[in-house]
């Protein structure tokens, strides 16, 4: 892998998501991702966030995806680790400047039910519906409370809500997410607020 550091919004913290974990023949593993903000070079210490899971160890190496376009928001990138085995890191969980990131579960966000034409389907999201939660490559179960007074939000509309994940993730303001019901995404939103 090249020396060559992974950039975007380099004065943030770094952040990536994983996307694929594999096991390198010579030891270690390669992670396959997407950085959301910071930089990083070989040599660095990152932390594994997510799953219940911390644990620092040292960058050995990145690749960028050449392929990528100038005008894409987030840049493809394979960072090498050595000091930890591909059991026990998970697509989801995110690597990160270590102390940077907490794992969390509740957040405020924004939310917009797709209609049929938008390849919604005829749900209502109302605080008895609980959602399953497609956040970077992971799928969690949770819960959500509207805001007093609206009871429910019908396809073609947005509404505010905060969510409760049954399990915890590296949560950042900004951050997509959808709604999956069945074989098919629901709703779309955004973190507008990490709570706790």
């Amino acid at each position: 892998m090249s020396d060559e550091a992974a950039e975007t919004a380099v004065d943030e913290p770094f952040l990536m998501s994983i996307v694929n974990v594999h096991a390198l023949p010579d030891g270690g593993v390669a992670l396959m991702g997407r950085v959301e903000r910071g930089s990083l070079k070989e040599g660095d210490d990152v932390e594994i966030v997510g799953a219940g899971k911390s644990r620092v160890v040292k960058c050995a190496g990145i690749q960028d995806d050449r392929t990528a376009r100038d005008d894409r928001p987030e840049k493809a990138v394979a960072v090498r680790l050595r000091e930890v085995a591909a059991k026990d890191i998970e697509a989801g969980q995110v690597l990160a400047k270590p102390g940077s990131f907490t794992a969390r579960t509740t957040f405020k966000a924004s939310v917009y039910v797709l209609s049929a034409d938008e390849g919604g389907r005829d749900i209502s999201i109302n605080e008895s519906y609980r959602p399953k939660f497609v956040i970077r490559e992971q799928i969690i179960d949770g819960s959500i409370k509207l805001p007093v007074g609206i009871e429910s939000a019908t396809p073609g509309e947005s509404t505010d809500l905060t969510a409760t994940l049954d399990r915890e993730i590296v949560l950042v303001e900004g951050l997509g997410f959808a709604f999956l019901h069945g074989p098919g995404v629901v709703a779309r939103g955004a973190v507008t607020e990490v709570v706790s």
